[in-house]
């Protein structure tokens, strides 16, 4: 009886020793996935192109340039800049003083808006992702004499989101 008793007192000893010995750790582990933000340019008027036009598309006329659109993957608007090389003139390619309509300028219209030297030449975009719609440039008209040459400009479209 003296044996069980001390085998009892061992095993309820290792028992009680083995609970107090117990040890617990835990820790927390935070999931992130990040996608970058972008926004495109979408028509036919994305990237960088070379617009030829007659002398008739420029005299005085609503020539439709091509289109031009957004998408982006962000939640705000954006911004759509436009700036021209030569103050919306059409310089000659050999003699910078000449230009195609003499001191006239050139309009562009695009999602609704009129873009013009010294306008405010940014267009805002509620929603980024707007569908391609048409770029029109409108011109004066042209002298009764035009000297030969090619005259051009260069317009930039920048968009950025908000």
């Amino acid at each position: 009886m003296k044996l069980t008793q001390t085998l009892t007192a061992s095993a309820l000893l290792l028992a009680t020793s083995t609970a107090v010995m117990a040890a617990s750790d835990s820790t927390d582990i935070t999931i992130n996935v990040t996608k970058d933000a972008y926004v495109n340019l979408l028509g036919s008027l994305n990237s960088n192109i070379t617009k030829t036009l007659s002398l008739a598309e420029v005299n005085g006329t609503t020539t439709t340039l091509g289109d031009l659109g957004a998408e982006s993957n962000t939640v705000a608007g954006c911004n759509v800049s436009f700036s021209s090389l030569n103050d919306f003139k059409l310089v000659h390619d050999v003699d910078a003083t000449k230009f195609l309509h003499g001191a006239a300028q050139y309009t562009v219209d695009w999602a609704g808006a009129s873009i013009a030297s010294g306008a405010a030449n940014t267009v805002a975009l509620a929603d980024c992702n707007t569908a391609a719609s048409d770029m029109t440039m409108t011109s004066p008209n042209l002298p009764a004499v035009v000297q030969a040459g090619t005259y051009s400009d260069k317009l930039t479209v920048t968009i950025v989101t908000q």
